[in-house]
């Protein structure tokens, strides 16, 4: 049996600043550095001092993996690298490097322009991090060094998001981040070569919910829609002020933004059956 060692820095038993730390063939990788959103103070940051105390995080790890862009999962990644210490490769998709800096100065501004909060990171380290990022492709596999290789794969979920399998010699761990395998508008499914790894690590937020179609969600949203552009984009209560909506510019957005560009072309109003798509 392998020696393998997994230590959850961060989202062993809740959501939020997912960091795993994974020991195979005596190679150290991080997989996701993220941010826990519900706290203001050290705790929203994964927990460094188990893997240093004092020294760099350079001497201790071989590479970082980043899954895809958001907050929880690649959130935390200057604080470690420019405050905490790390020089060494850090492995994402060309997406996720596109779209990671501009979420993490956004909510940056959030946290130290408005909020006026210290022990951040600041513009500059994002920039000094992104620096150390080796973007990659898709099914690309990308030899570290003499024995650590890893392979990206196409989870779904957002754009850029993907699965990795970490092989040092006839050792192997998949890590998936998180994943989607029900294709919608814009994203397919997740897709990953047949392998028998050692280890599967697995996102597993949703695995005991039992959640409606998406088709059913998307009908449902539509109609809304619907009914209030017919009342003026007012509420059921004519005294109501006109309706926004709100949601995360990311992820689920487009394809949101793709049913109503359907709606808005269809031919009758009325109908609100949404194509079959792949």
């Amino acid at each position: 049996m392998p020696d393998i060692k997994v230590t959850p820095l961060g989202a062993g038993q809740d959501v939020g600043r997912s960091c795993i730390l994974v020991s195979i063939g005596g190679k150290n990788i991080m997989l996701d550095c993220g941010m826990h959103m519900g706290y203001n103070d050290d705790r929203r940051f994964p927990d460094f001092s188990y893997v240093t105390q004092n020294s760099r995080l350079t001497e201790f790890l071989d590479c970082v993996i980043i899954s895809h862009f958001h907050l929880d999962h690649c959130g935390a990644l200057p604080y470690m690298s420019e405050m905490v210490g790390y020089d060494g490769p850090i492995y994402m998709t060309h997406p996720t490097k596109a779209i990671c800096p501009i979420l993490l100065e956004d909510f940056r501004k959030i946290t130290v322009d408005k909020k006026g909060e210290t022990n951040f990171f600041t513009s500059q380290m994002i920039k000094d991090c992104m620096k150390k990022v080796v973007p990659l492709n898709l099914h690309q596999t990308v030899q570290v060094d003499e024995e650590l290789e890893i392979k990206a794969y196409y989870a779904g979920h957002v754009l850029g998001a993907a699965m990795f399998q970490i092989k040092v010699g006839s050792e192997s761990v998949v890590y998936t981040g998180d994943y989607n395998m029900t294709p919608d508008r814009h994203l397919g499914a997740a897709w990953i070569d047949k392998c028998r790894p050692d280890l599967l690590i697995s996102e597993s937020t949703y695995a005991t919910t039992i959640r409606d179609s998406k088709r059913c969600r998307e009908r449902d949203f539509l109609k809304k829609v619907h009914e209030t552009v017919e009342r003026g984009g007012k509420g059921e209560n004519e005294s109501e002020s006109p309706h926004l909506l709100l949601h995360r510019v990311d992820g689920e957005s487009q394809s949101l933004l793709q049913a109503l560009h359907h709606l808005d072309q269809s031919e009758d109003p009325q109908d609100l059956r949404t194509k079959k798509h792949v």
